[in-house]
């Protein structure tokens, strides 16, 4: 405890107390401004001064005086410093000897007789533009701006009031700087300036220019929530409006500071900055970024979802990320859920991965949609966000089969009636592919979002597989009509119809048709029997030598028609088979439908059916015809 008290003696009293003097210790420095501390600088300011008196204290040691620190906030609530050097001087330890009544500066031994500790005072005068040259720089045109004054080694600042003005090259004053003004125009701000603006933000910024001197450019200078700064400009107008588009910033405080400059160059600003809340409740951005966008891919791939954070703050509900890969039926292949990580500040990544070389998948377009539920900083309920991707699998060597079903058709003003199939309806499907086509499998699939009243919506109510074993164009009939009651069952309603043909290499492709079922609306009007008529040719060597077969009636609507023809000569009677088509996309209401004269070219078996659309009911009906035997003549 004594070595304590014996710590807080003075320094005087240390001096007094110790026989023979002692030398001088840490100095301590304050100084004062004389006469005030209001300063007032122009650009042709060159012998206005400040008196300073710098007082060491006593038993100080000597120390050197020769810079000092300014600070100040500028309008937009920054803060500033600068350090100027001055002309340097040593301030004089505290000890006073003879010496010392002659010159201030003199320096005393604290040793010889005759010297004791008393403080030493030394005065400065400091040219005011040149101490205050930063703050000039700074600040032009500036009234009343506090600045704190703190020299190197002192132990006190000192705080004046800074004026400016600019002068022209006479050293007369000249008009004042633009002194900007910054409104609000928004009716919500005008009531109450806290309640947060959405969308757009309108300010009108004012020059507040000297009367006759134009204005140059009036800026707009927004700073937001993160501490970055943007700024709008217009040219030549004393006052404009801004119309700002709030969501281009985060939610969170918008600082608004107002910057004019006159024709003469002369620069003012808002001496205050105006604070405008934002709160626009923008949801993120969900994209799939790999595969990107119409890429080829094979093989295992990732599929990589990235969230970024826009204008607001938002939490993710789950925390996962549902992904679904459907084909371009929109038949959903696979489904998976992906943990969402934060990769980055504001960016968050959700991955997964398919593998395309899998028996479901084959070489086509695929969409991948992704999406996730998020609560918005303040919302009162979740929001579900979703992007979508679209890439082609190429994992195969080879190339698929070409398929497209011929018939049924779309049909309707913008072709996308569904075509109705009854008990005497068929399908007509071309494939082709360079390597040989094994079969062709027609089935059709119930969407239980997507029904007709009371309808039992089976998921795979019907299948049926027609085998080809050949390369090449192939033509294929599926006599739905006659297989839609048996087992399993074919109920009315809406379906999609699904063709898939597979090659010998496993390359598949489809196609897909949305279809009615309904066996009450069989019947094409005016149109009764498909009937077959023989004709004799003298020089033929075959009876009959041809046939013609035709429909009962004419057409009431326009029609769609395919003519399919068997030899048993070529391809058999089969009519899953035929050896010839020919298709009339719109045969003419009024119309016969004909095979026109059929000749025969060598003994065989022989027959023509039909397959017509009515374009008007969209029923699609199979008129067989009956087979003809030709013979050689006897």
């Amino acid at each position: 405890m004594k070595m304590k008290k014996l710590l807080l003696l003075t320094l005087p009293l240390l001096l007094t107390a110790c026989p023979g003097g002692v030398g001088p210790g840490a100095s301590v420095v304050n100084v004062t401004a004389s006469p005030d501390q209001l300063v007032t600088v122009n650009s042709t300011t060159t012998s206005g001064t400040t008196t300073f008196t710098f007082t060491n204290k006593a038993g100080s040691s000597a120390v050197t005086i020769d810079s000092a620190t300014l600070t100040w906030t500028d309008a937009a609530g920054a803060p500033k410093t600068q350090t100027v050097a001055i002309p340097g001087f040593t301030l004089p330890a505290g000890f006073t000897c003879a010496a010392a009544g002659a010159d201030p500066y003199a320096q005393c031994n604290y040793n010889d007789a005759g010297t004791t500790a008393a403080d030493r005072s030394v005065t400065r005068a400091i040219n005011d533009a040149e101490l205050f040259a930063g703050v000039f720089t700074a600040n032009p045109n500036v009234k009343d701006l506090p600045v704190t004054v703190r020299f190197n080694s002192t132990a006190n600042a000192m705080n004046f009031t800074f004026t400016s003005q600019v002068t022209d090259t006479d050293g007369g004053t000249v008009t004042e700087a633009p002194k900007p003004v910054v409104i609000v125009n928004n009716a919500s701000y005008t009531a109450d300036p806290s309640k947060p603006i959405s969308n757009t933000l309108s300010v009108t910024v004012s020059a507040n220019a000297a009367s006759g001197v134009g204005v140059k450019q009036l800026i707009l200078e927004l700073t937001d929530s993160k501490g970055i700064v943007t700024t709008l400009n217009v040219n030549d107008q004393e006052s404009y409006t801004f119309n700002v588009d709030t969501t281009r910033y985060p939610d969170g405080a918008l600082k608004l500071r107002a910057i004019a400059i006159d024709k003469q160059d002369r620069r003012g600003e808002t001496t205050a900055v105006t604070t405008v809340q934002i709160a626009n409740q923008v949801s993120p951005t969900i994209r799939v970024t790999s595969p990107t966008a119409n890429a080829e891919v094979t093989g295992i791939t990732p599929i990589v979802v990235q969230f970024q954070q826009n204008n607001t703050a938002f939490s993710f509900v789950n925390n996962t990320a549902t992904i679904e890969v459907v084909d371009s039926g929109d038949r959903v292949i696979t489904v998976q859920q992906a943990p969402i990580v934060q990769v980055n500040e504001g960016l968050w990544e959700a991955r997964s991965e398919v593998d395309l070389n899998a028996p479901q998948y084959v070489n086509g377009t695929y969409t991948i949609r992704a999406k996730t539920d998020i609560r918005l900083t303040g919302a009162a309920a979740n929001t579900t966000i979703a992007s979508s991707s679209t890439f082609l699998n190429k994992s195969k060597v080879d190339e698929a089969p070409a398929l497209n079903i011929m018939m049924p058709a779309y049909y309707g003003g913008s072709n996308t009636l569904r075509p109705i199939l009854t008990r005497k309806s068929a399908v007509f499907v071309q494939v082709s592919d360079s390597n040989k086509v094994n079969q062709i499998n027609l089935r059709f699939v119930c969407n239980a979002a997507e029904v007709m009243p009371g309808q039992n919506c089976n998921t795979n109510v019907y299948s049926y597989n027609v085998p080809v074993g050949v390369a090449g164009i192939q033509y294929r009939l599926f006599n739905t009509g006659i297989l839609m009651d048996g087992e399993p069952y074919l109920p009315d309603g809406y379906y999609t119809m699904r063709a898939t043909a597979t090659d010998e290499t496993g390359l598949s492709s489809f196609r897909e048709m949305k279809v009615e079922v309904n066996r009450a609306k069989h019947g094409i009007a005016n149109l009764g029997y498909n009937l077959a008529s023989t004709f004799e040719i003298t020089t033929s060597k075959l009876t009959p030598a041809g046939a013609n077969w035709t429909i009962q009636g004419t057409t009431l609507n326009d029609t769609r028609v395919v003519e399919l023809f068997y030899s048993s000569v070529e391809d058999g009677l089969a009519r899953e088979n035929p050896s010839a088509v020919g298709i009339n996309t719109q045969l003419a209401a009024g119309s016969v439908i004909s095979s026109g004269d059929v000749v025969f070219s060598a003994a065989g078996r022989y027959a023509t059916a039909f397959l017509v659309q009515d374009l008007t009911t969209g029923v699609v009906e199979f008129y067989d015809g009956s087979n003809i035997t030709a013979t050689p003549k006897q």
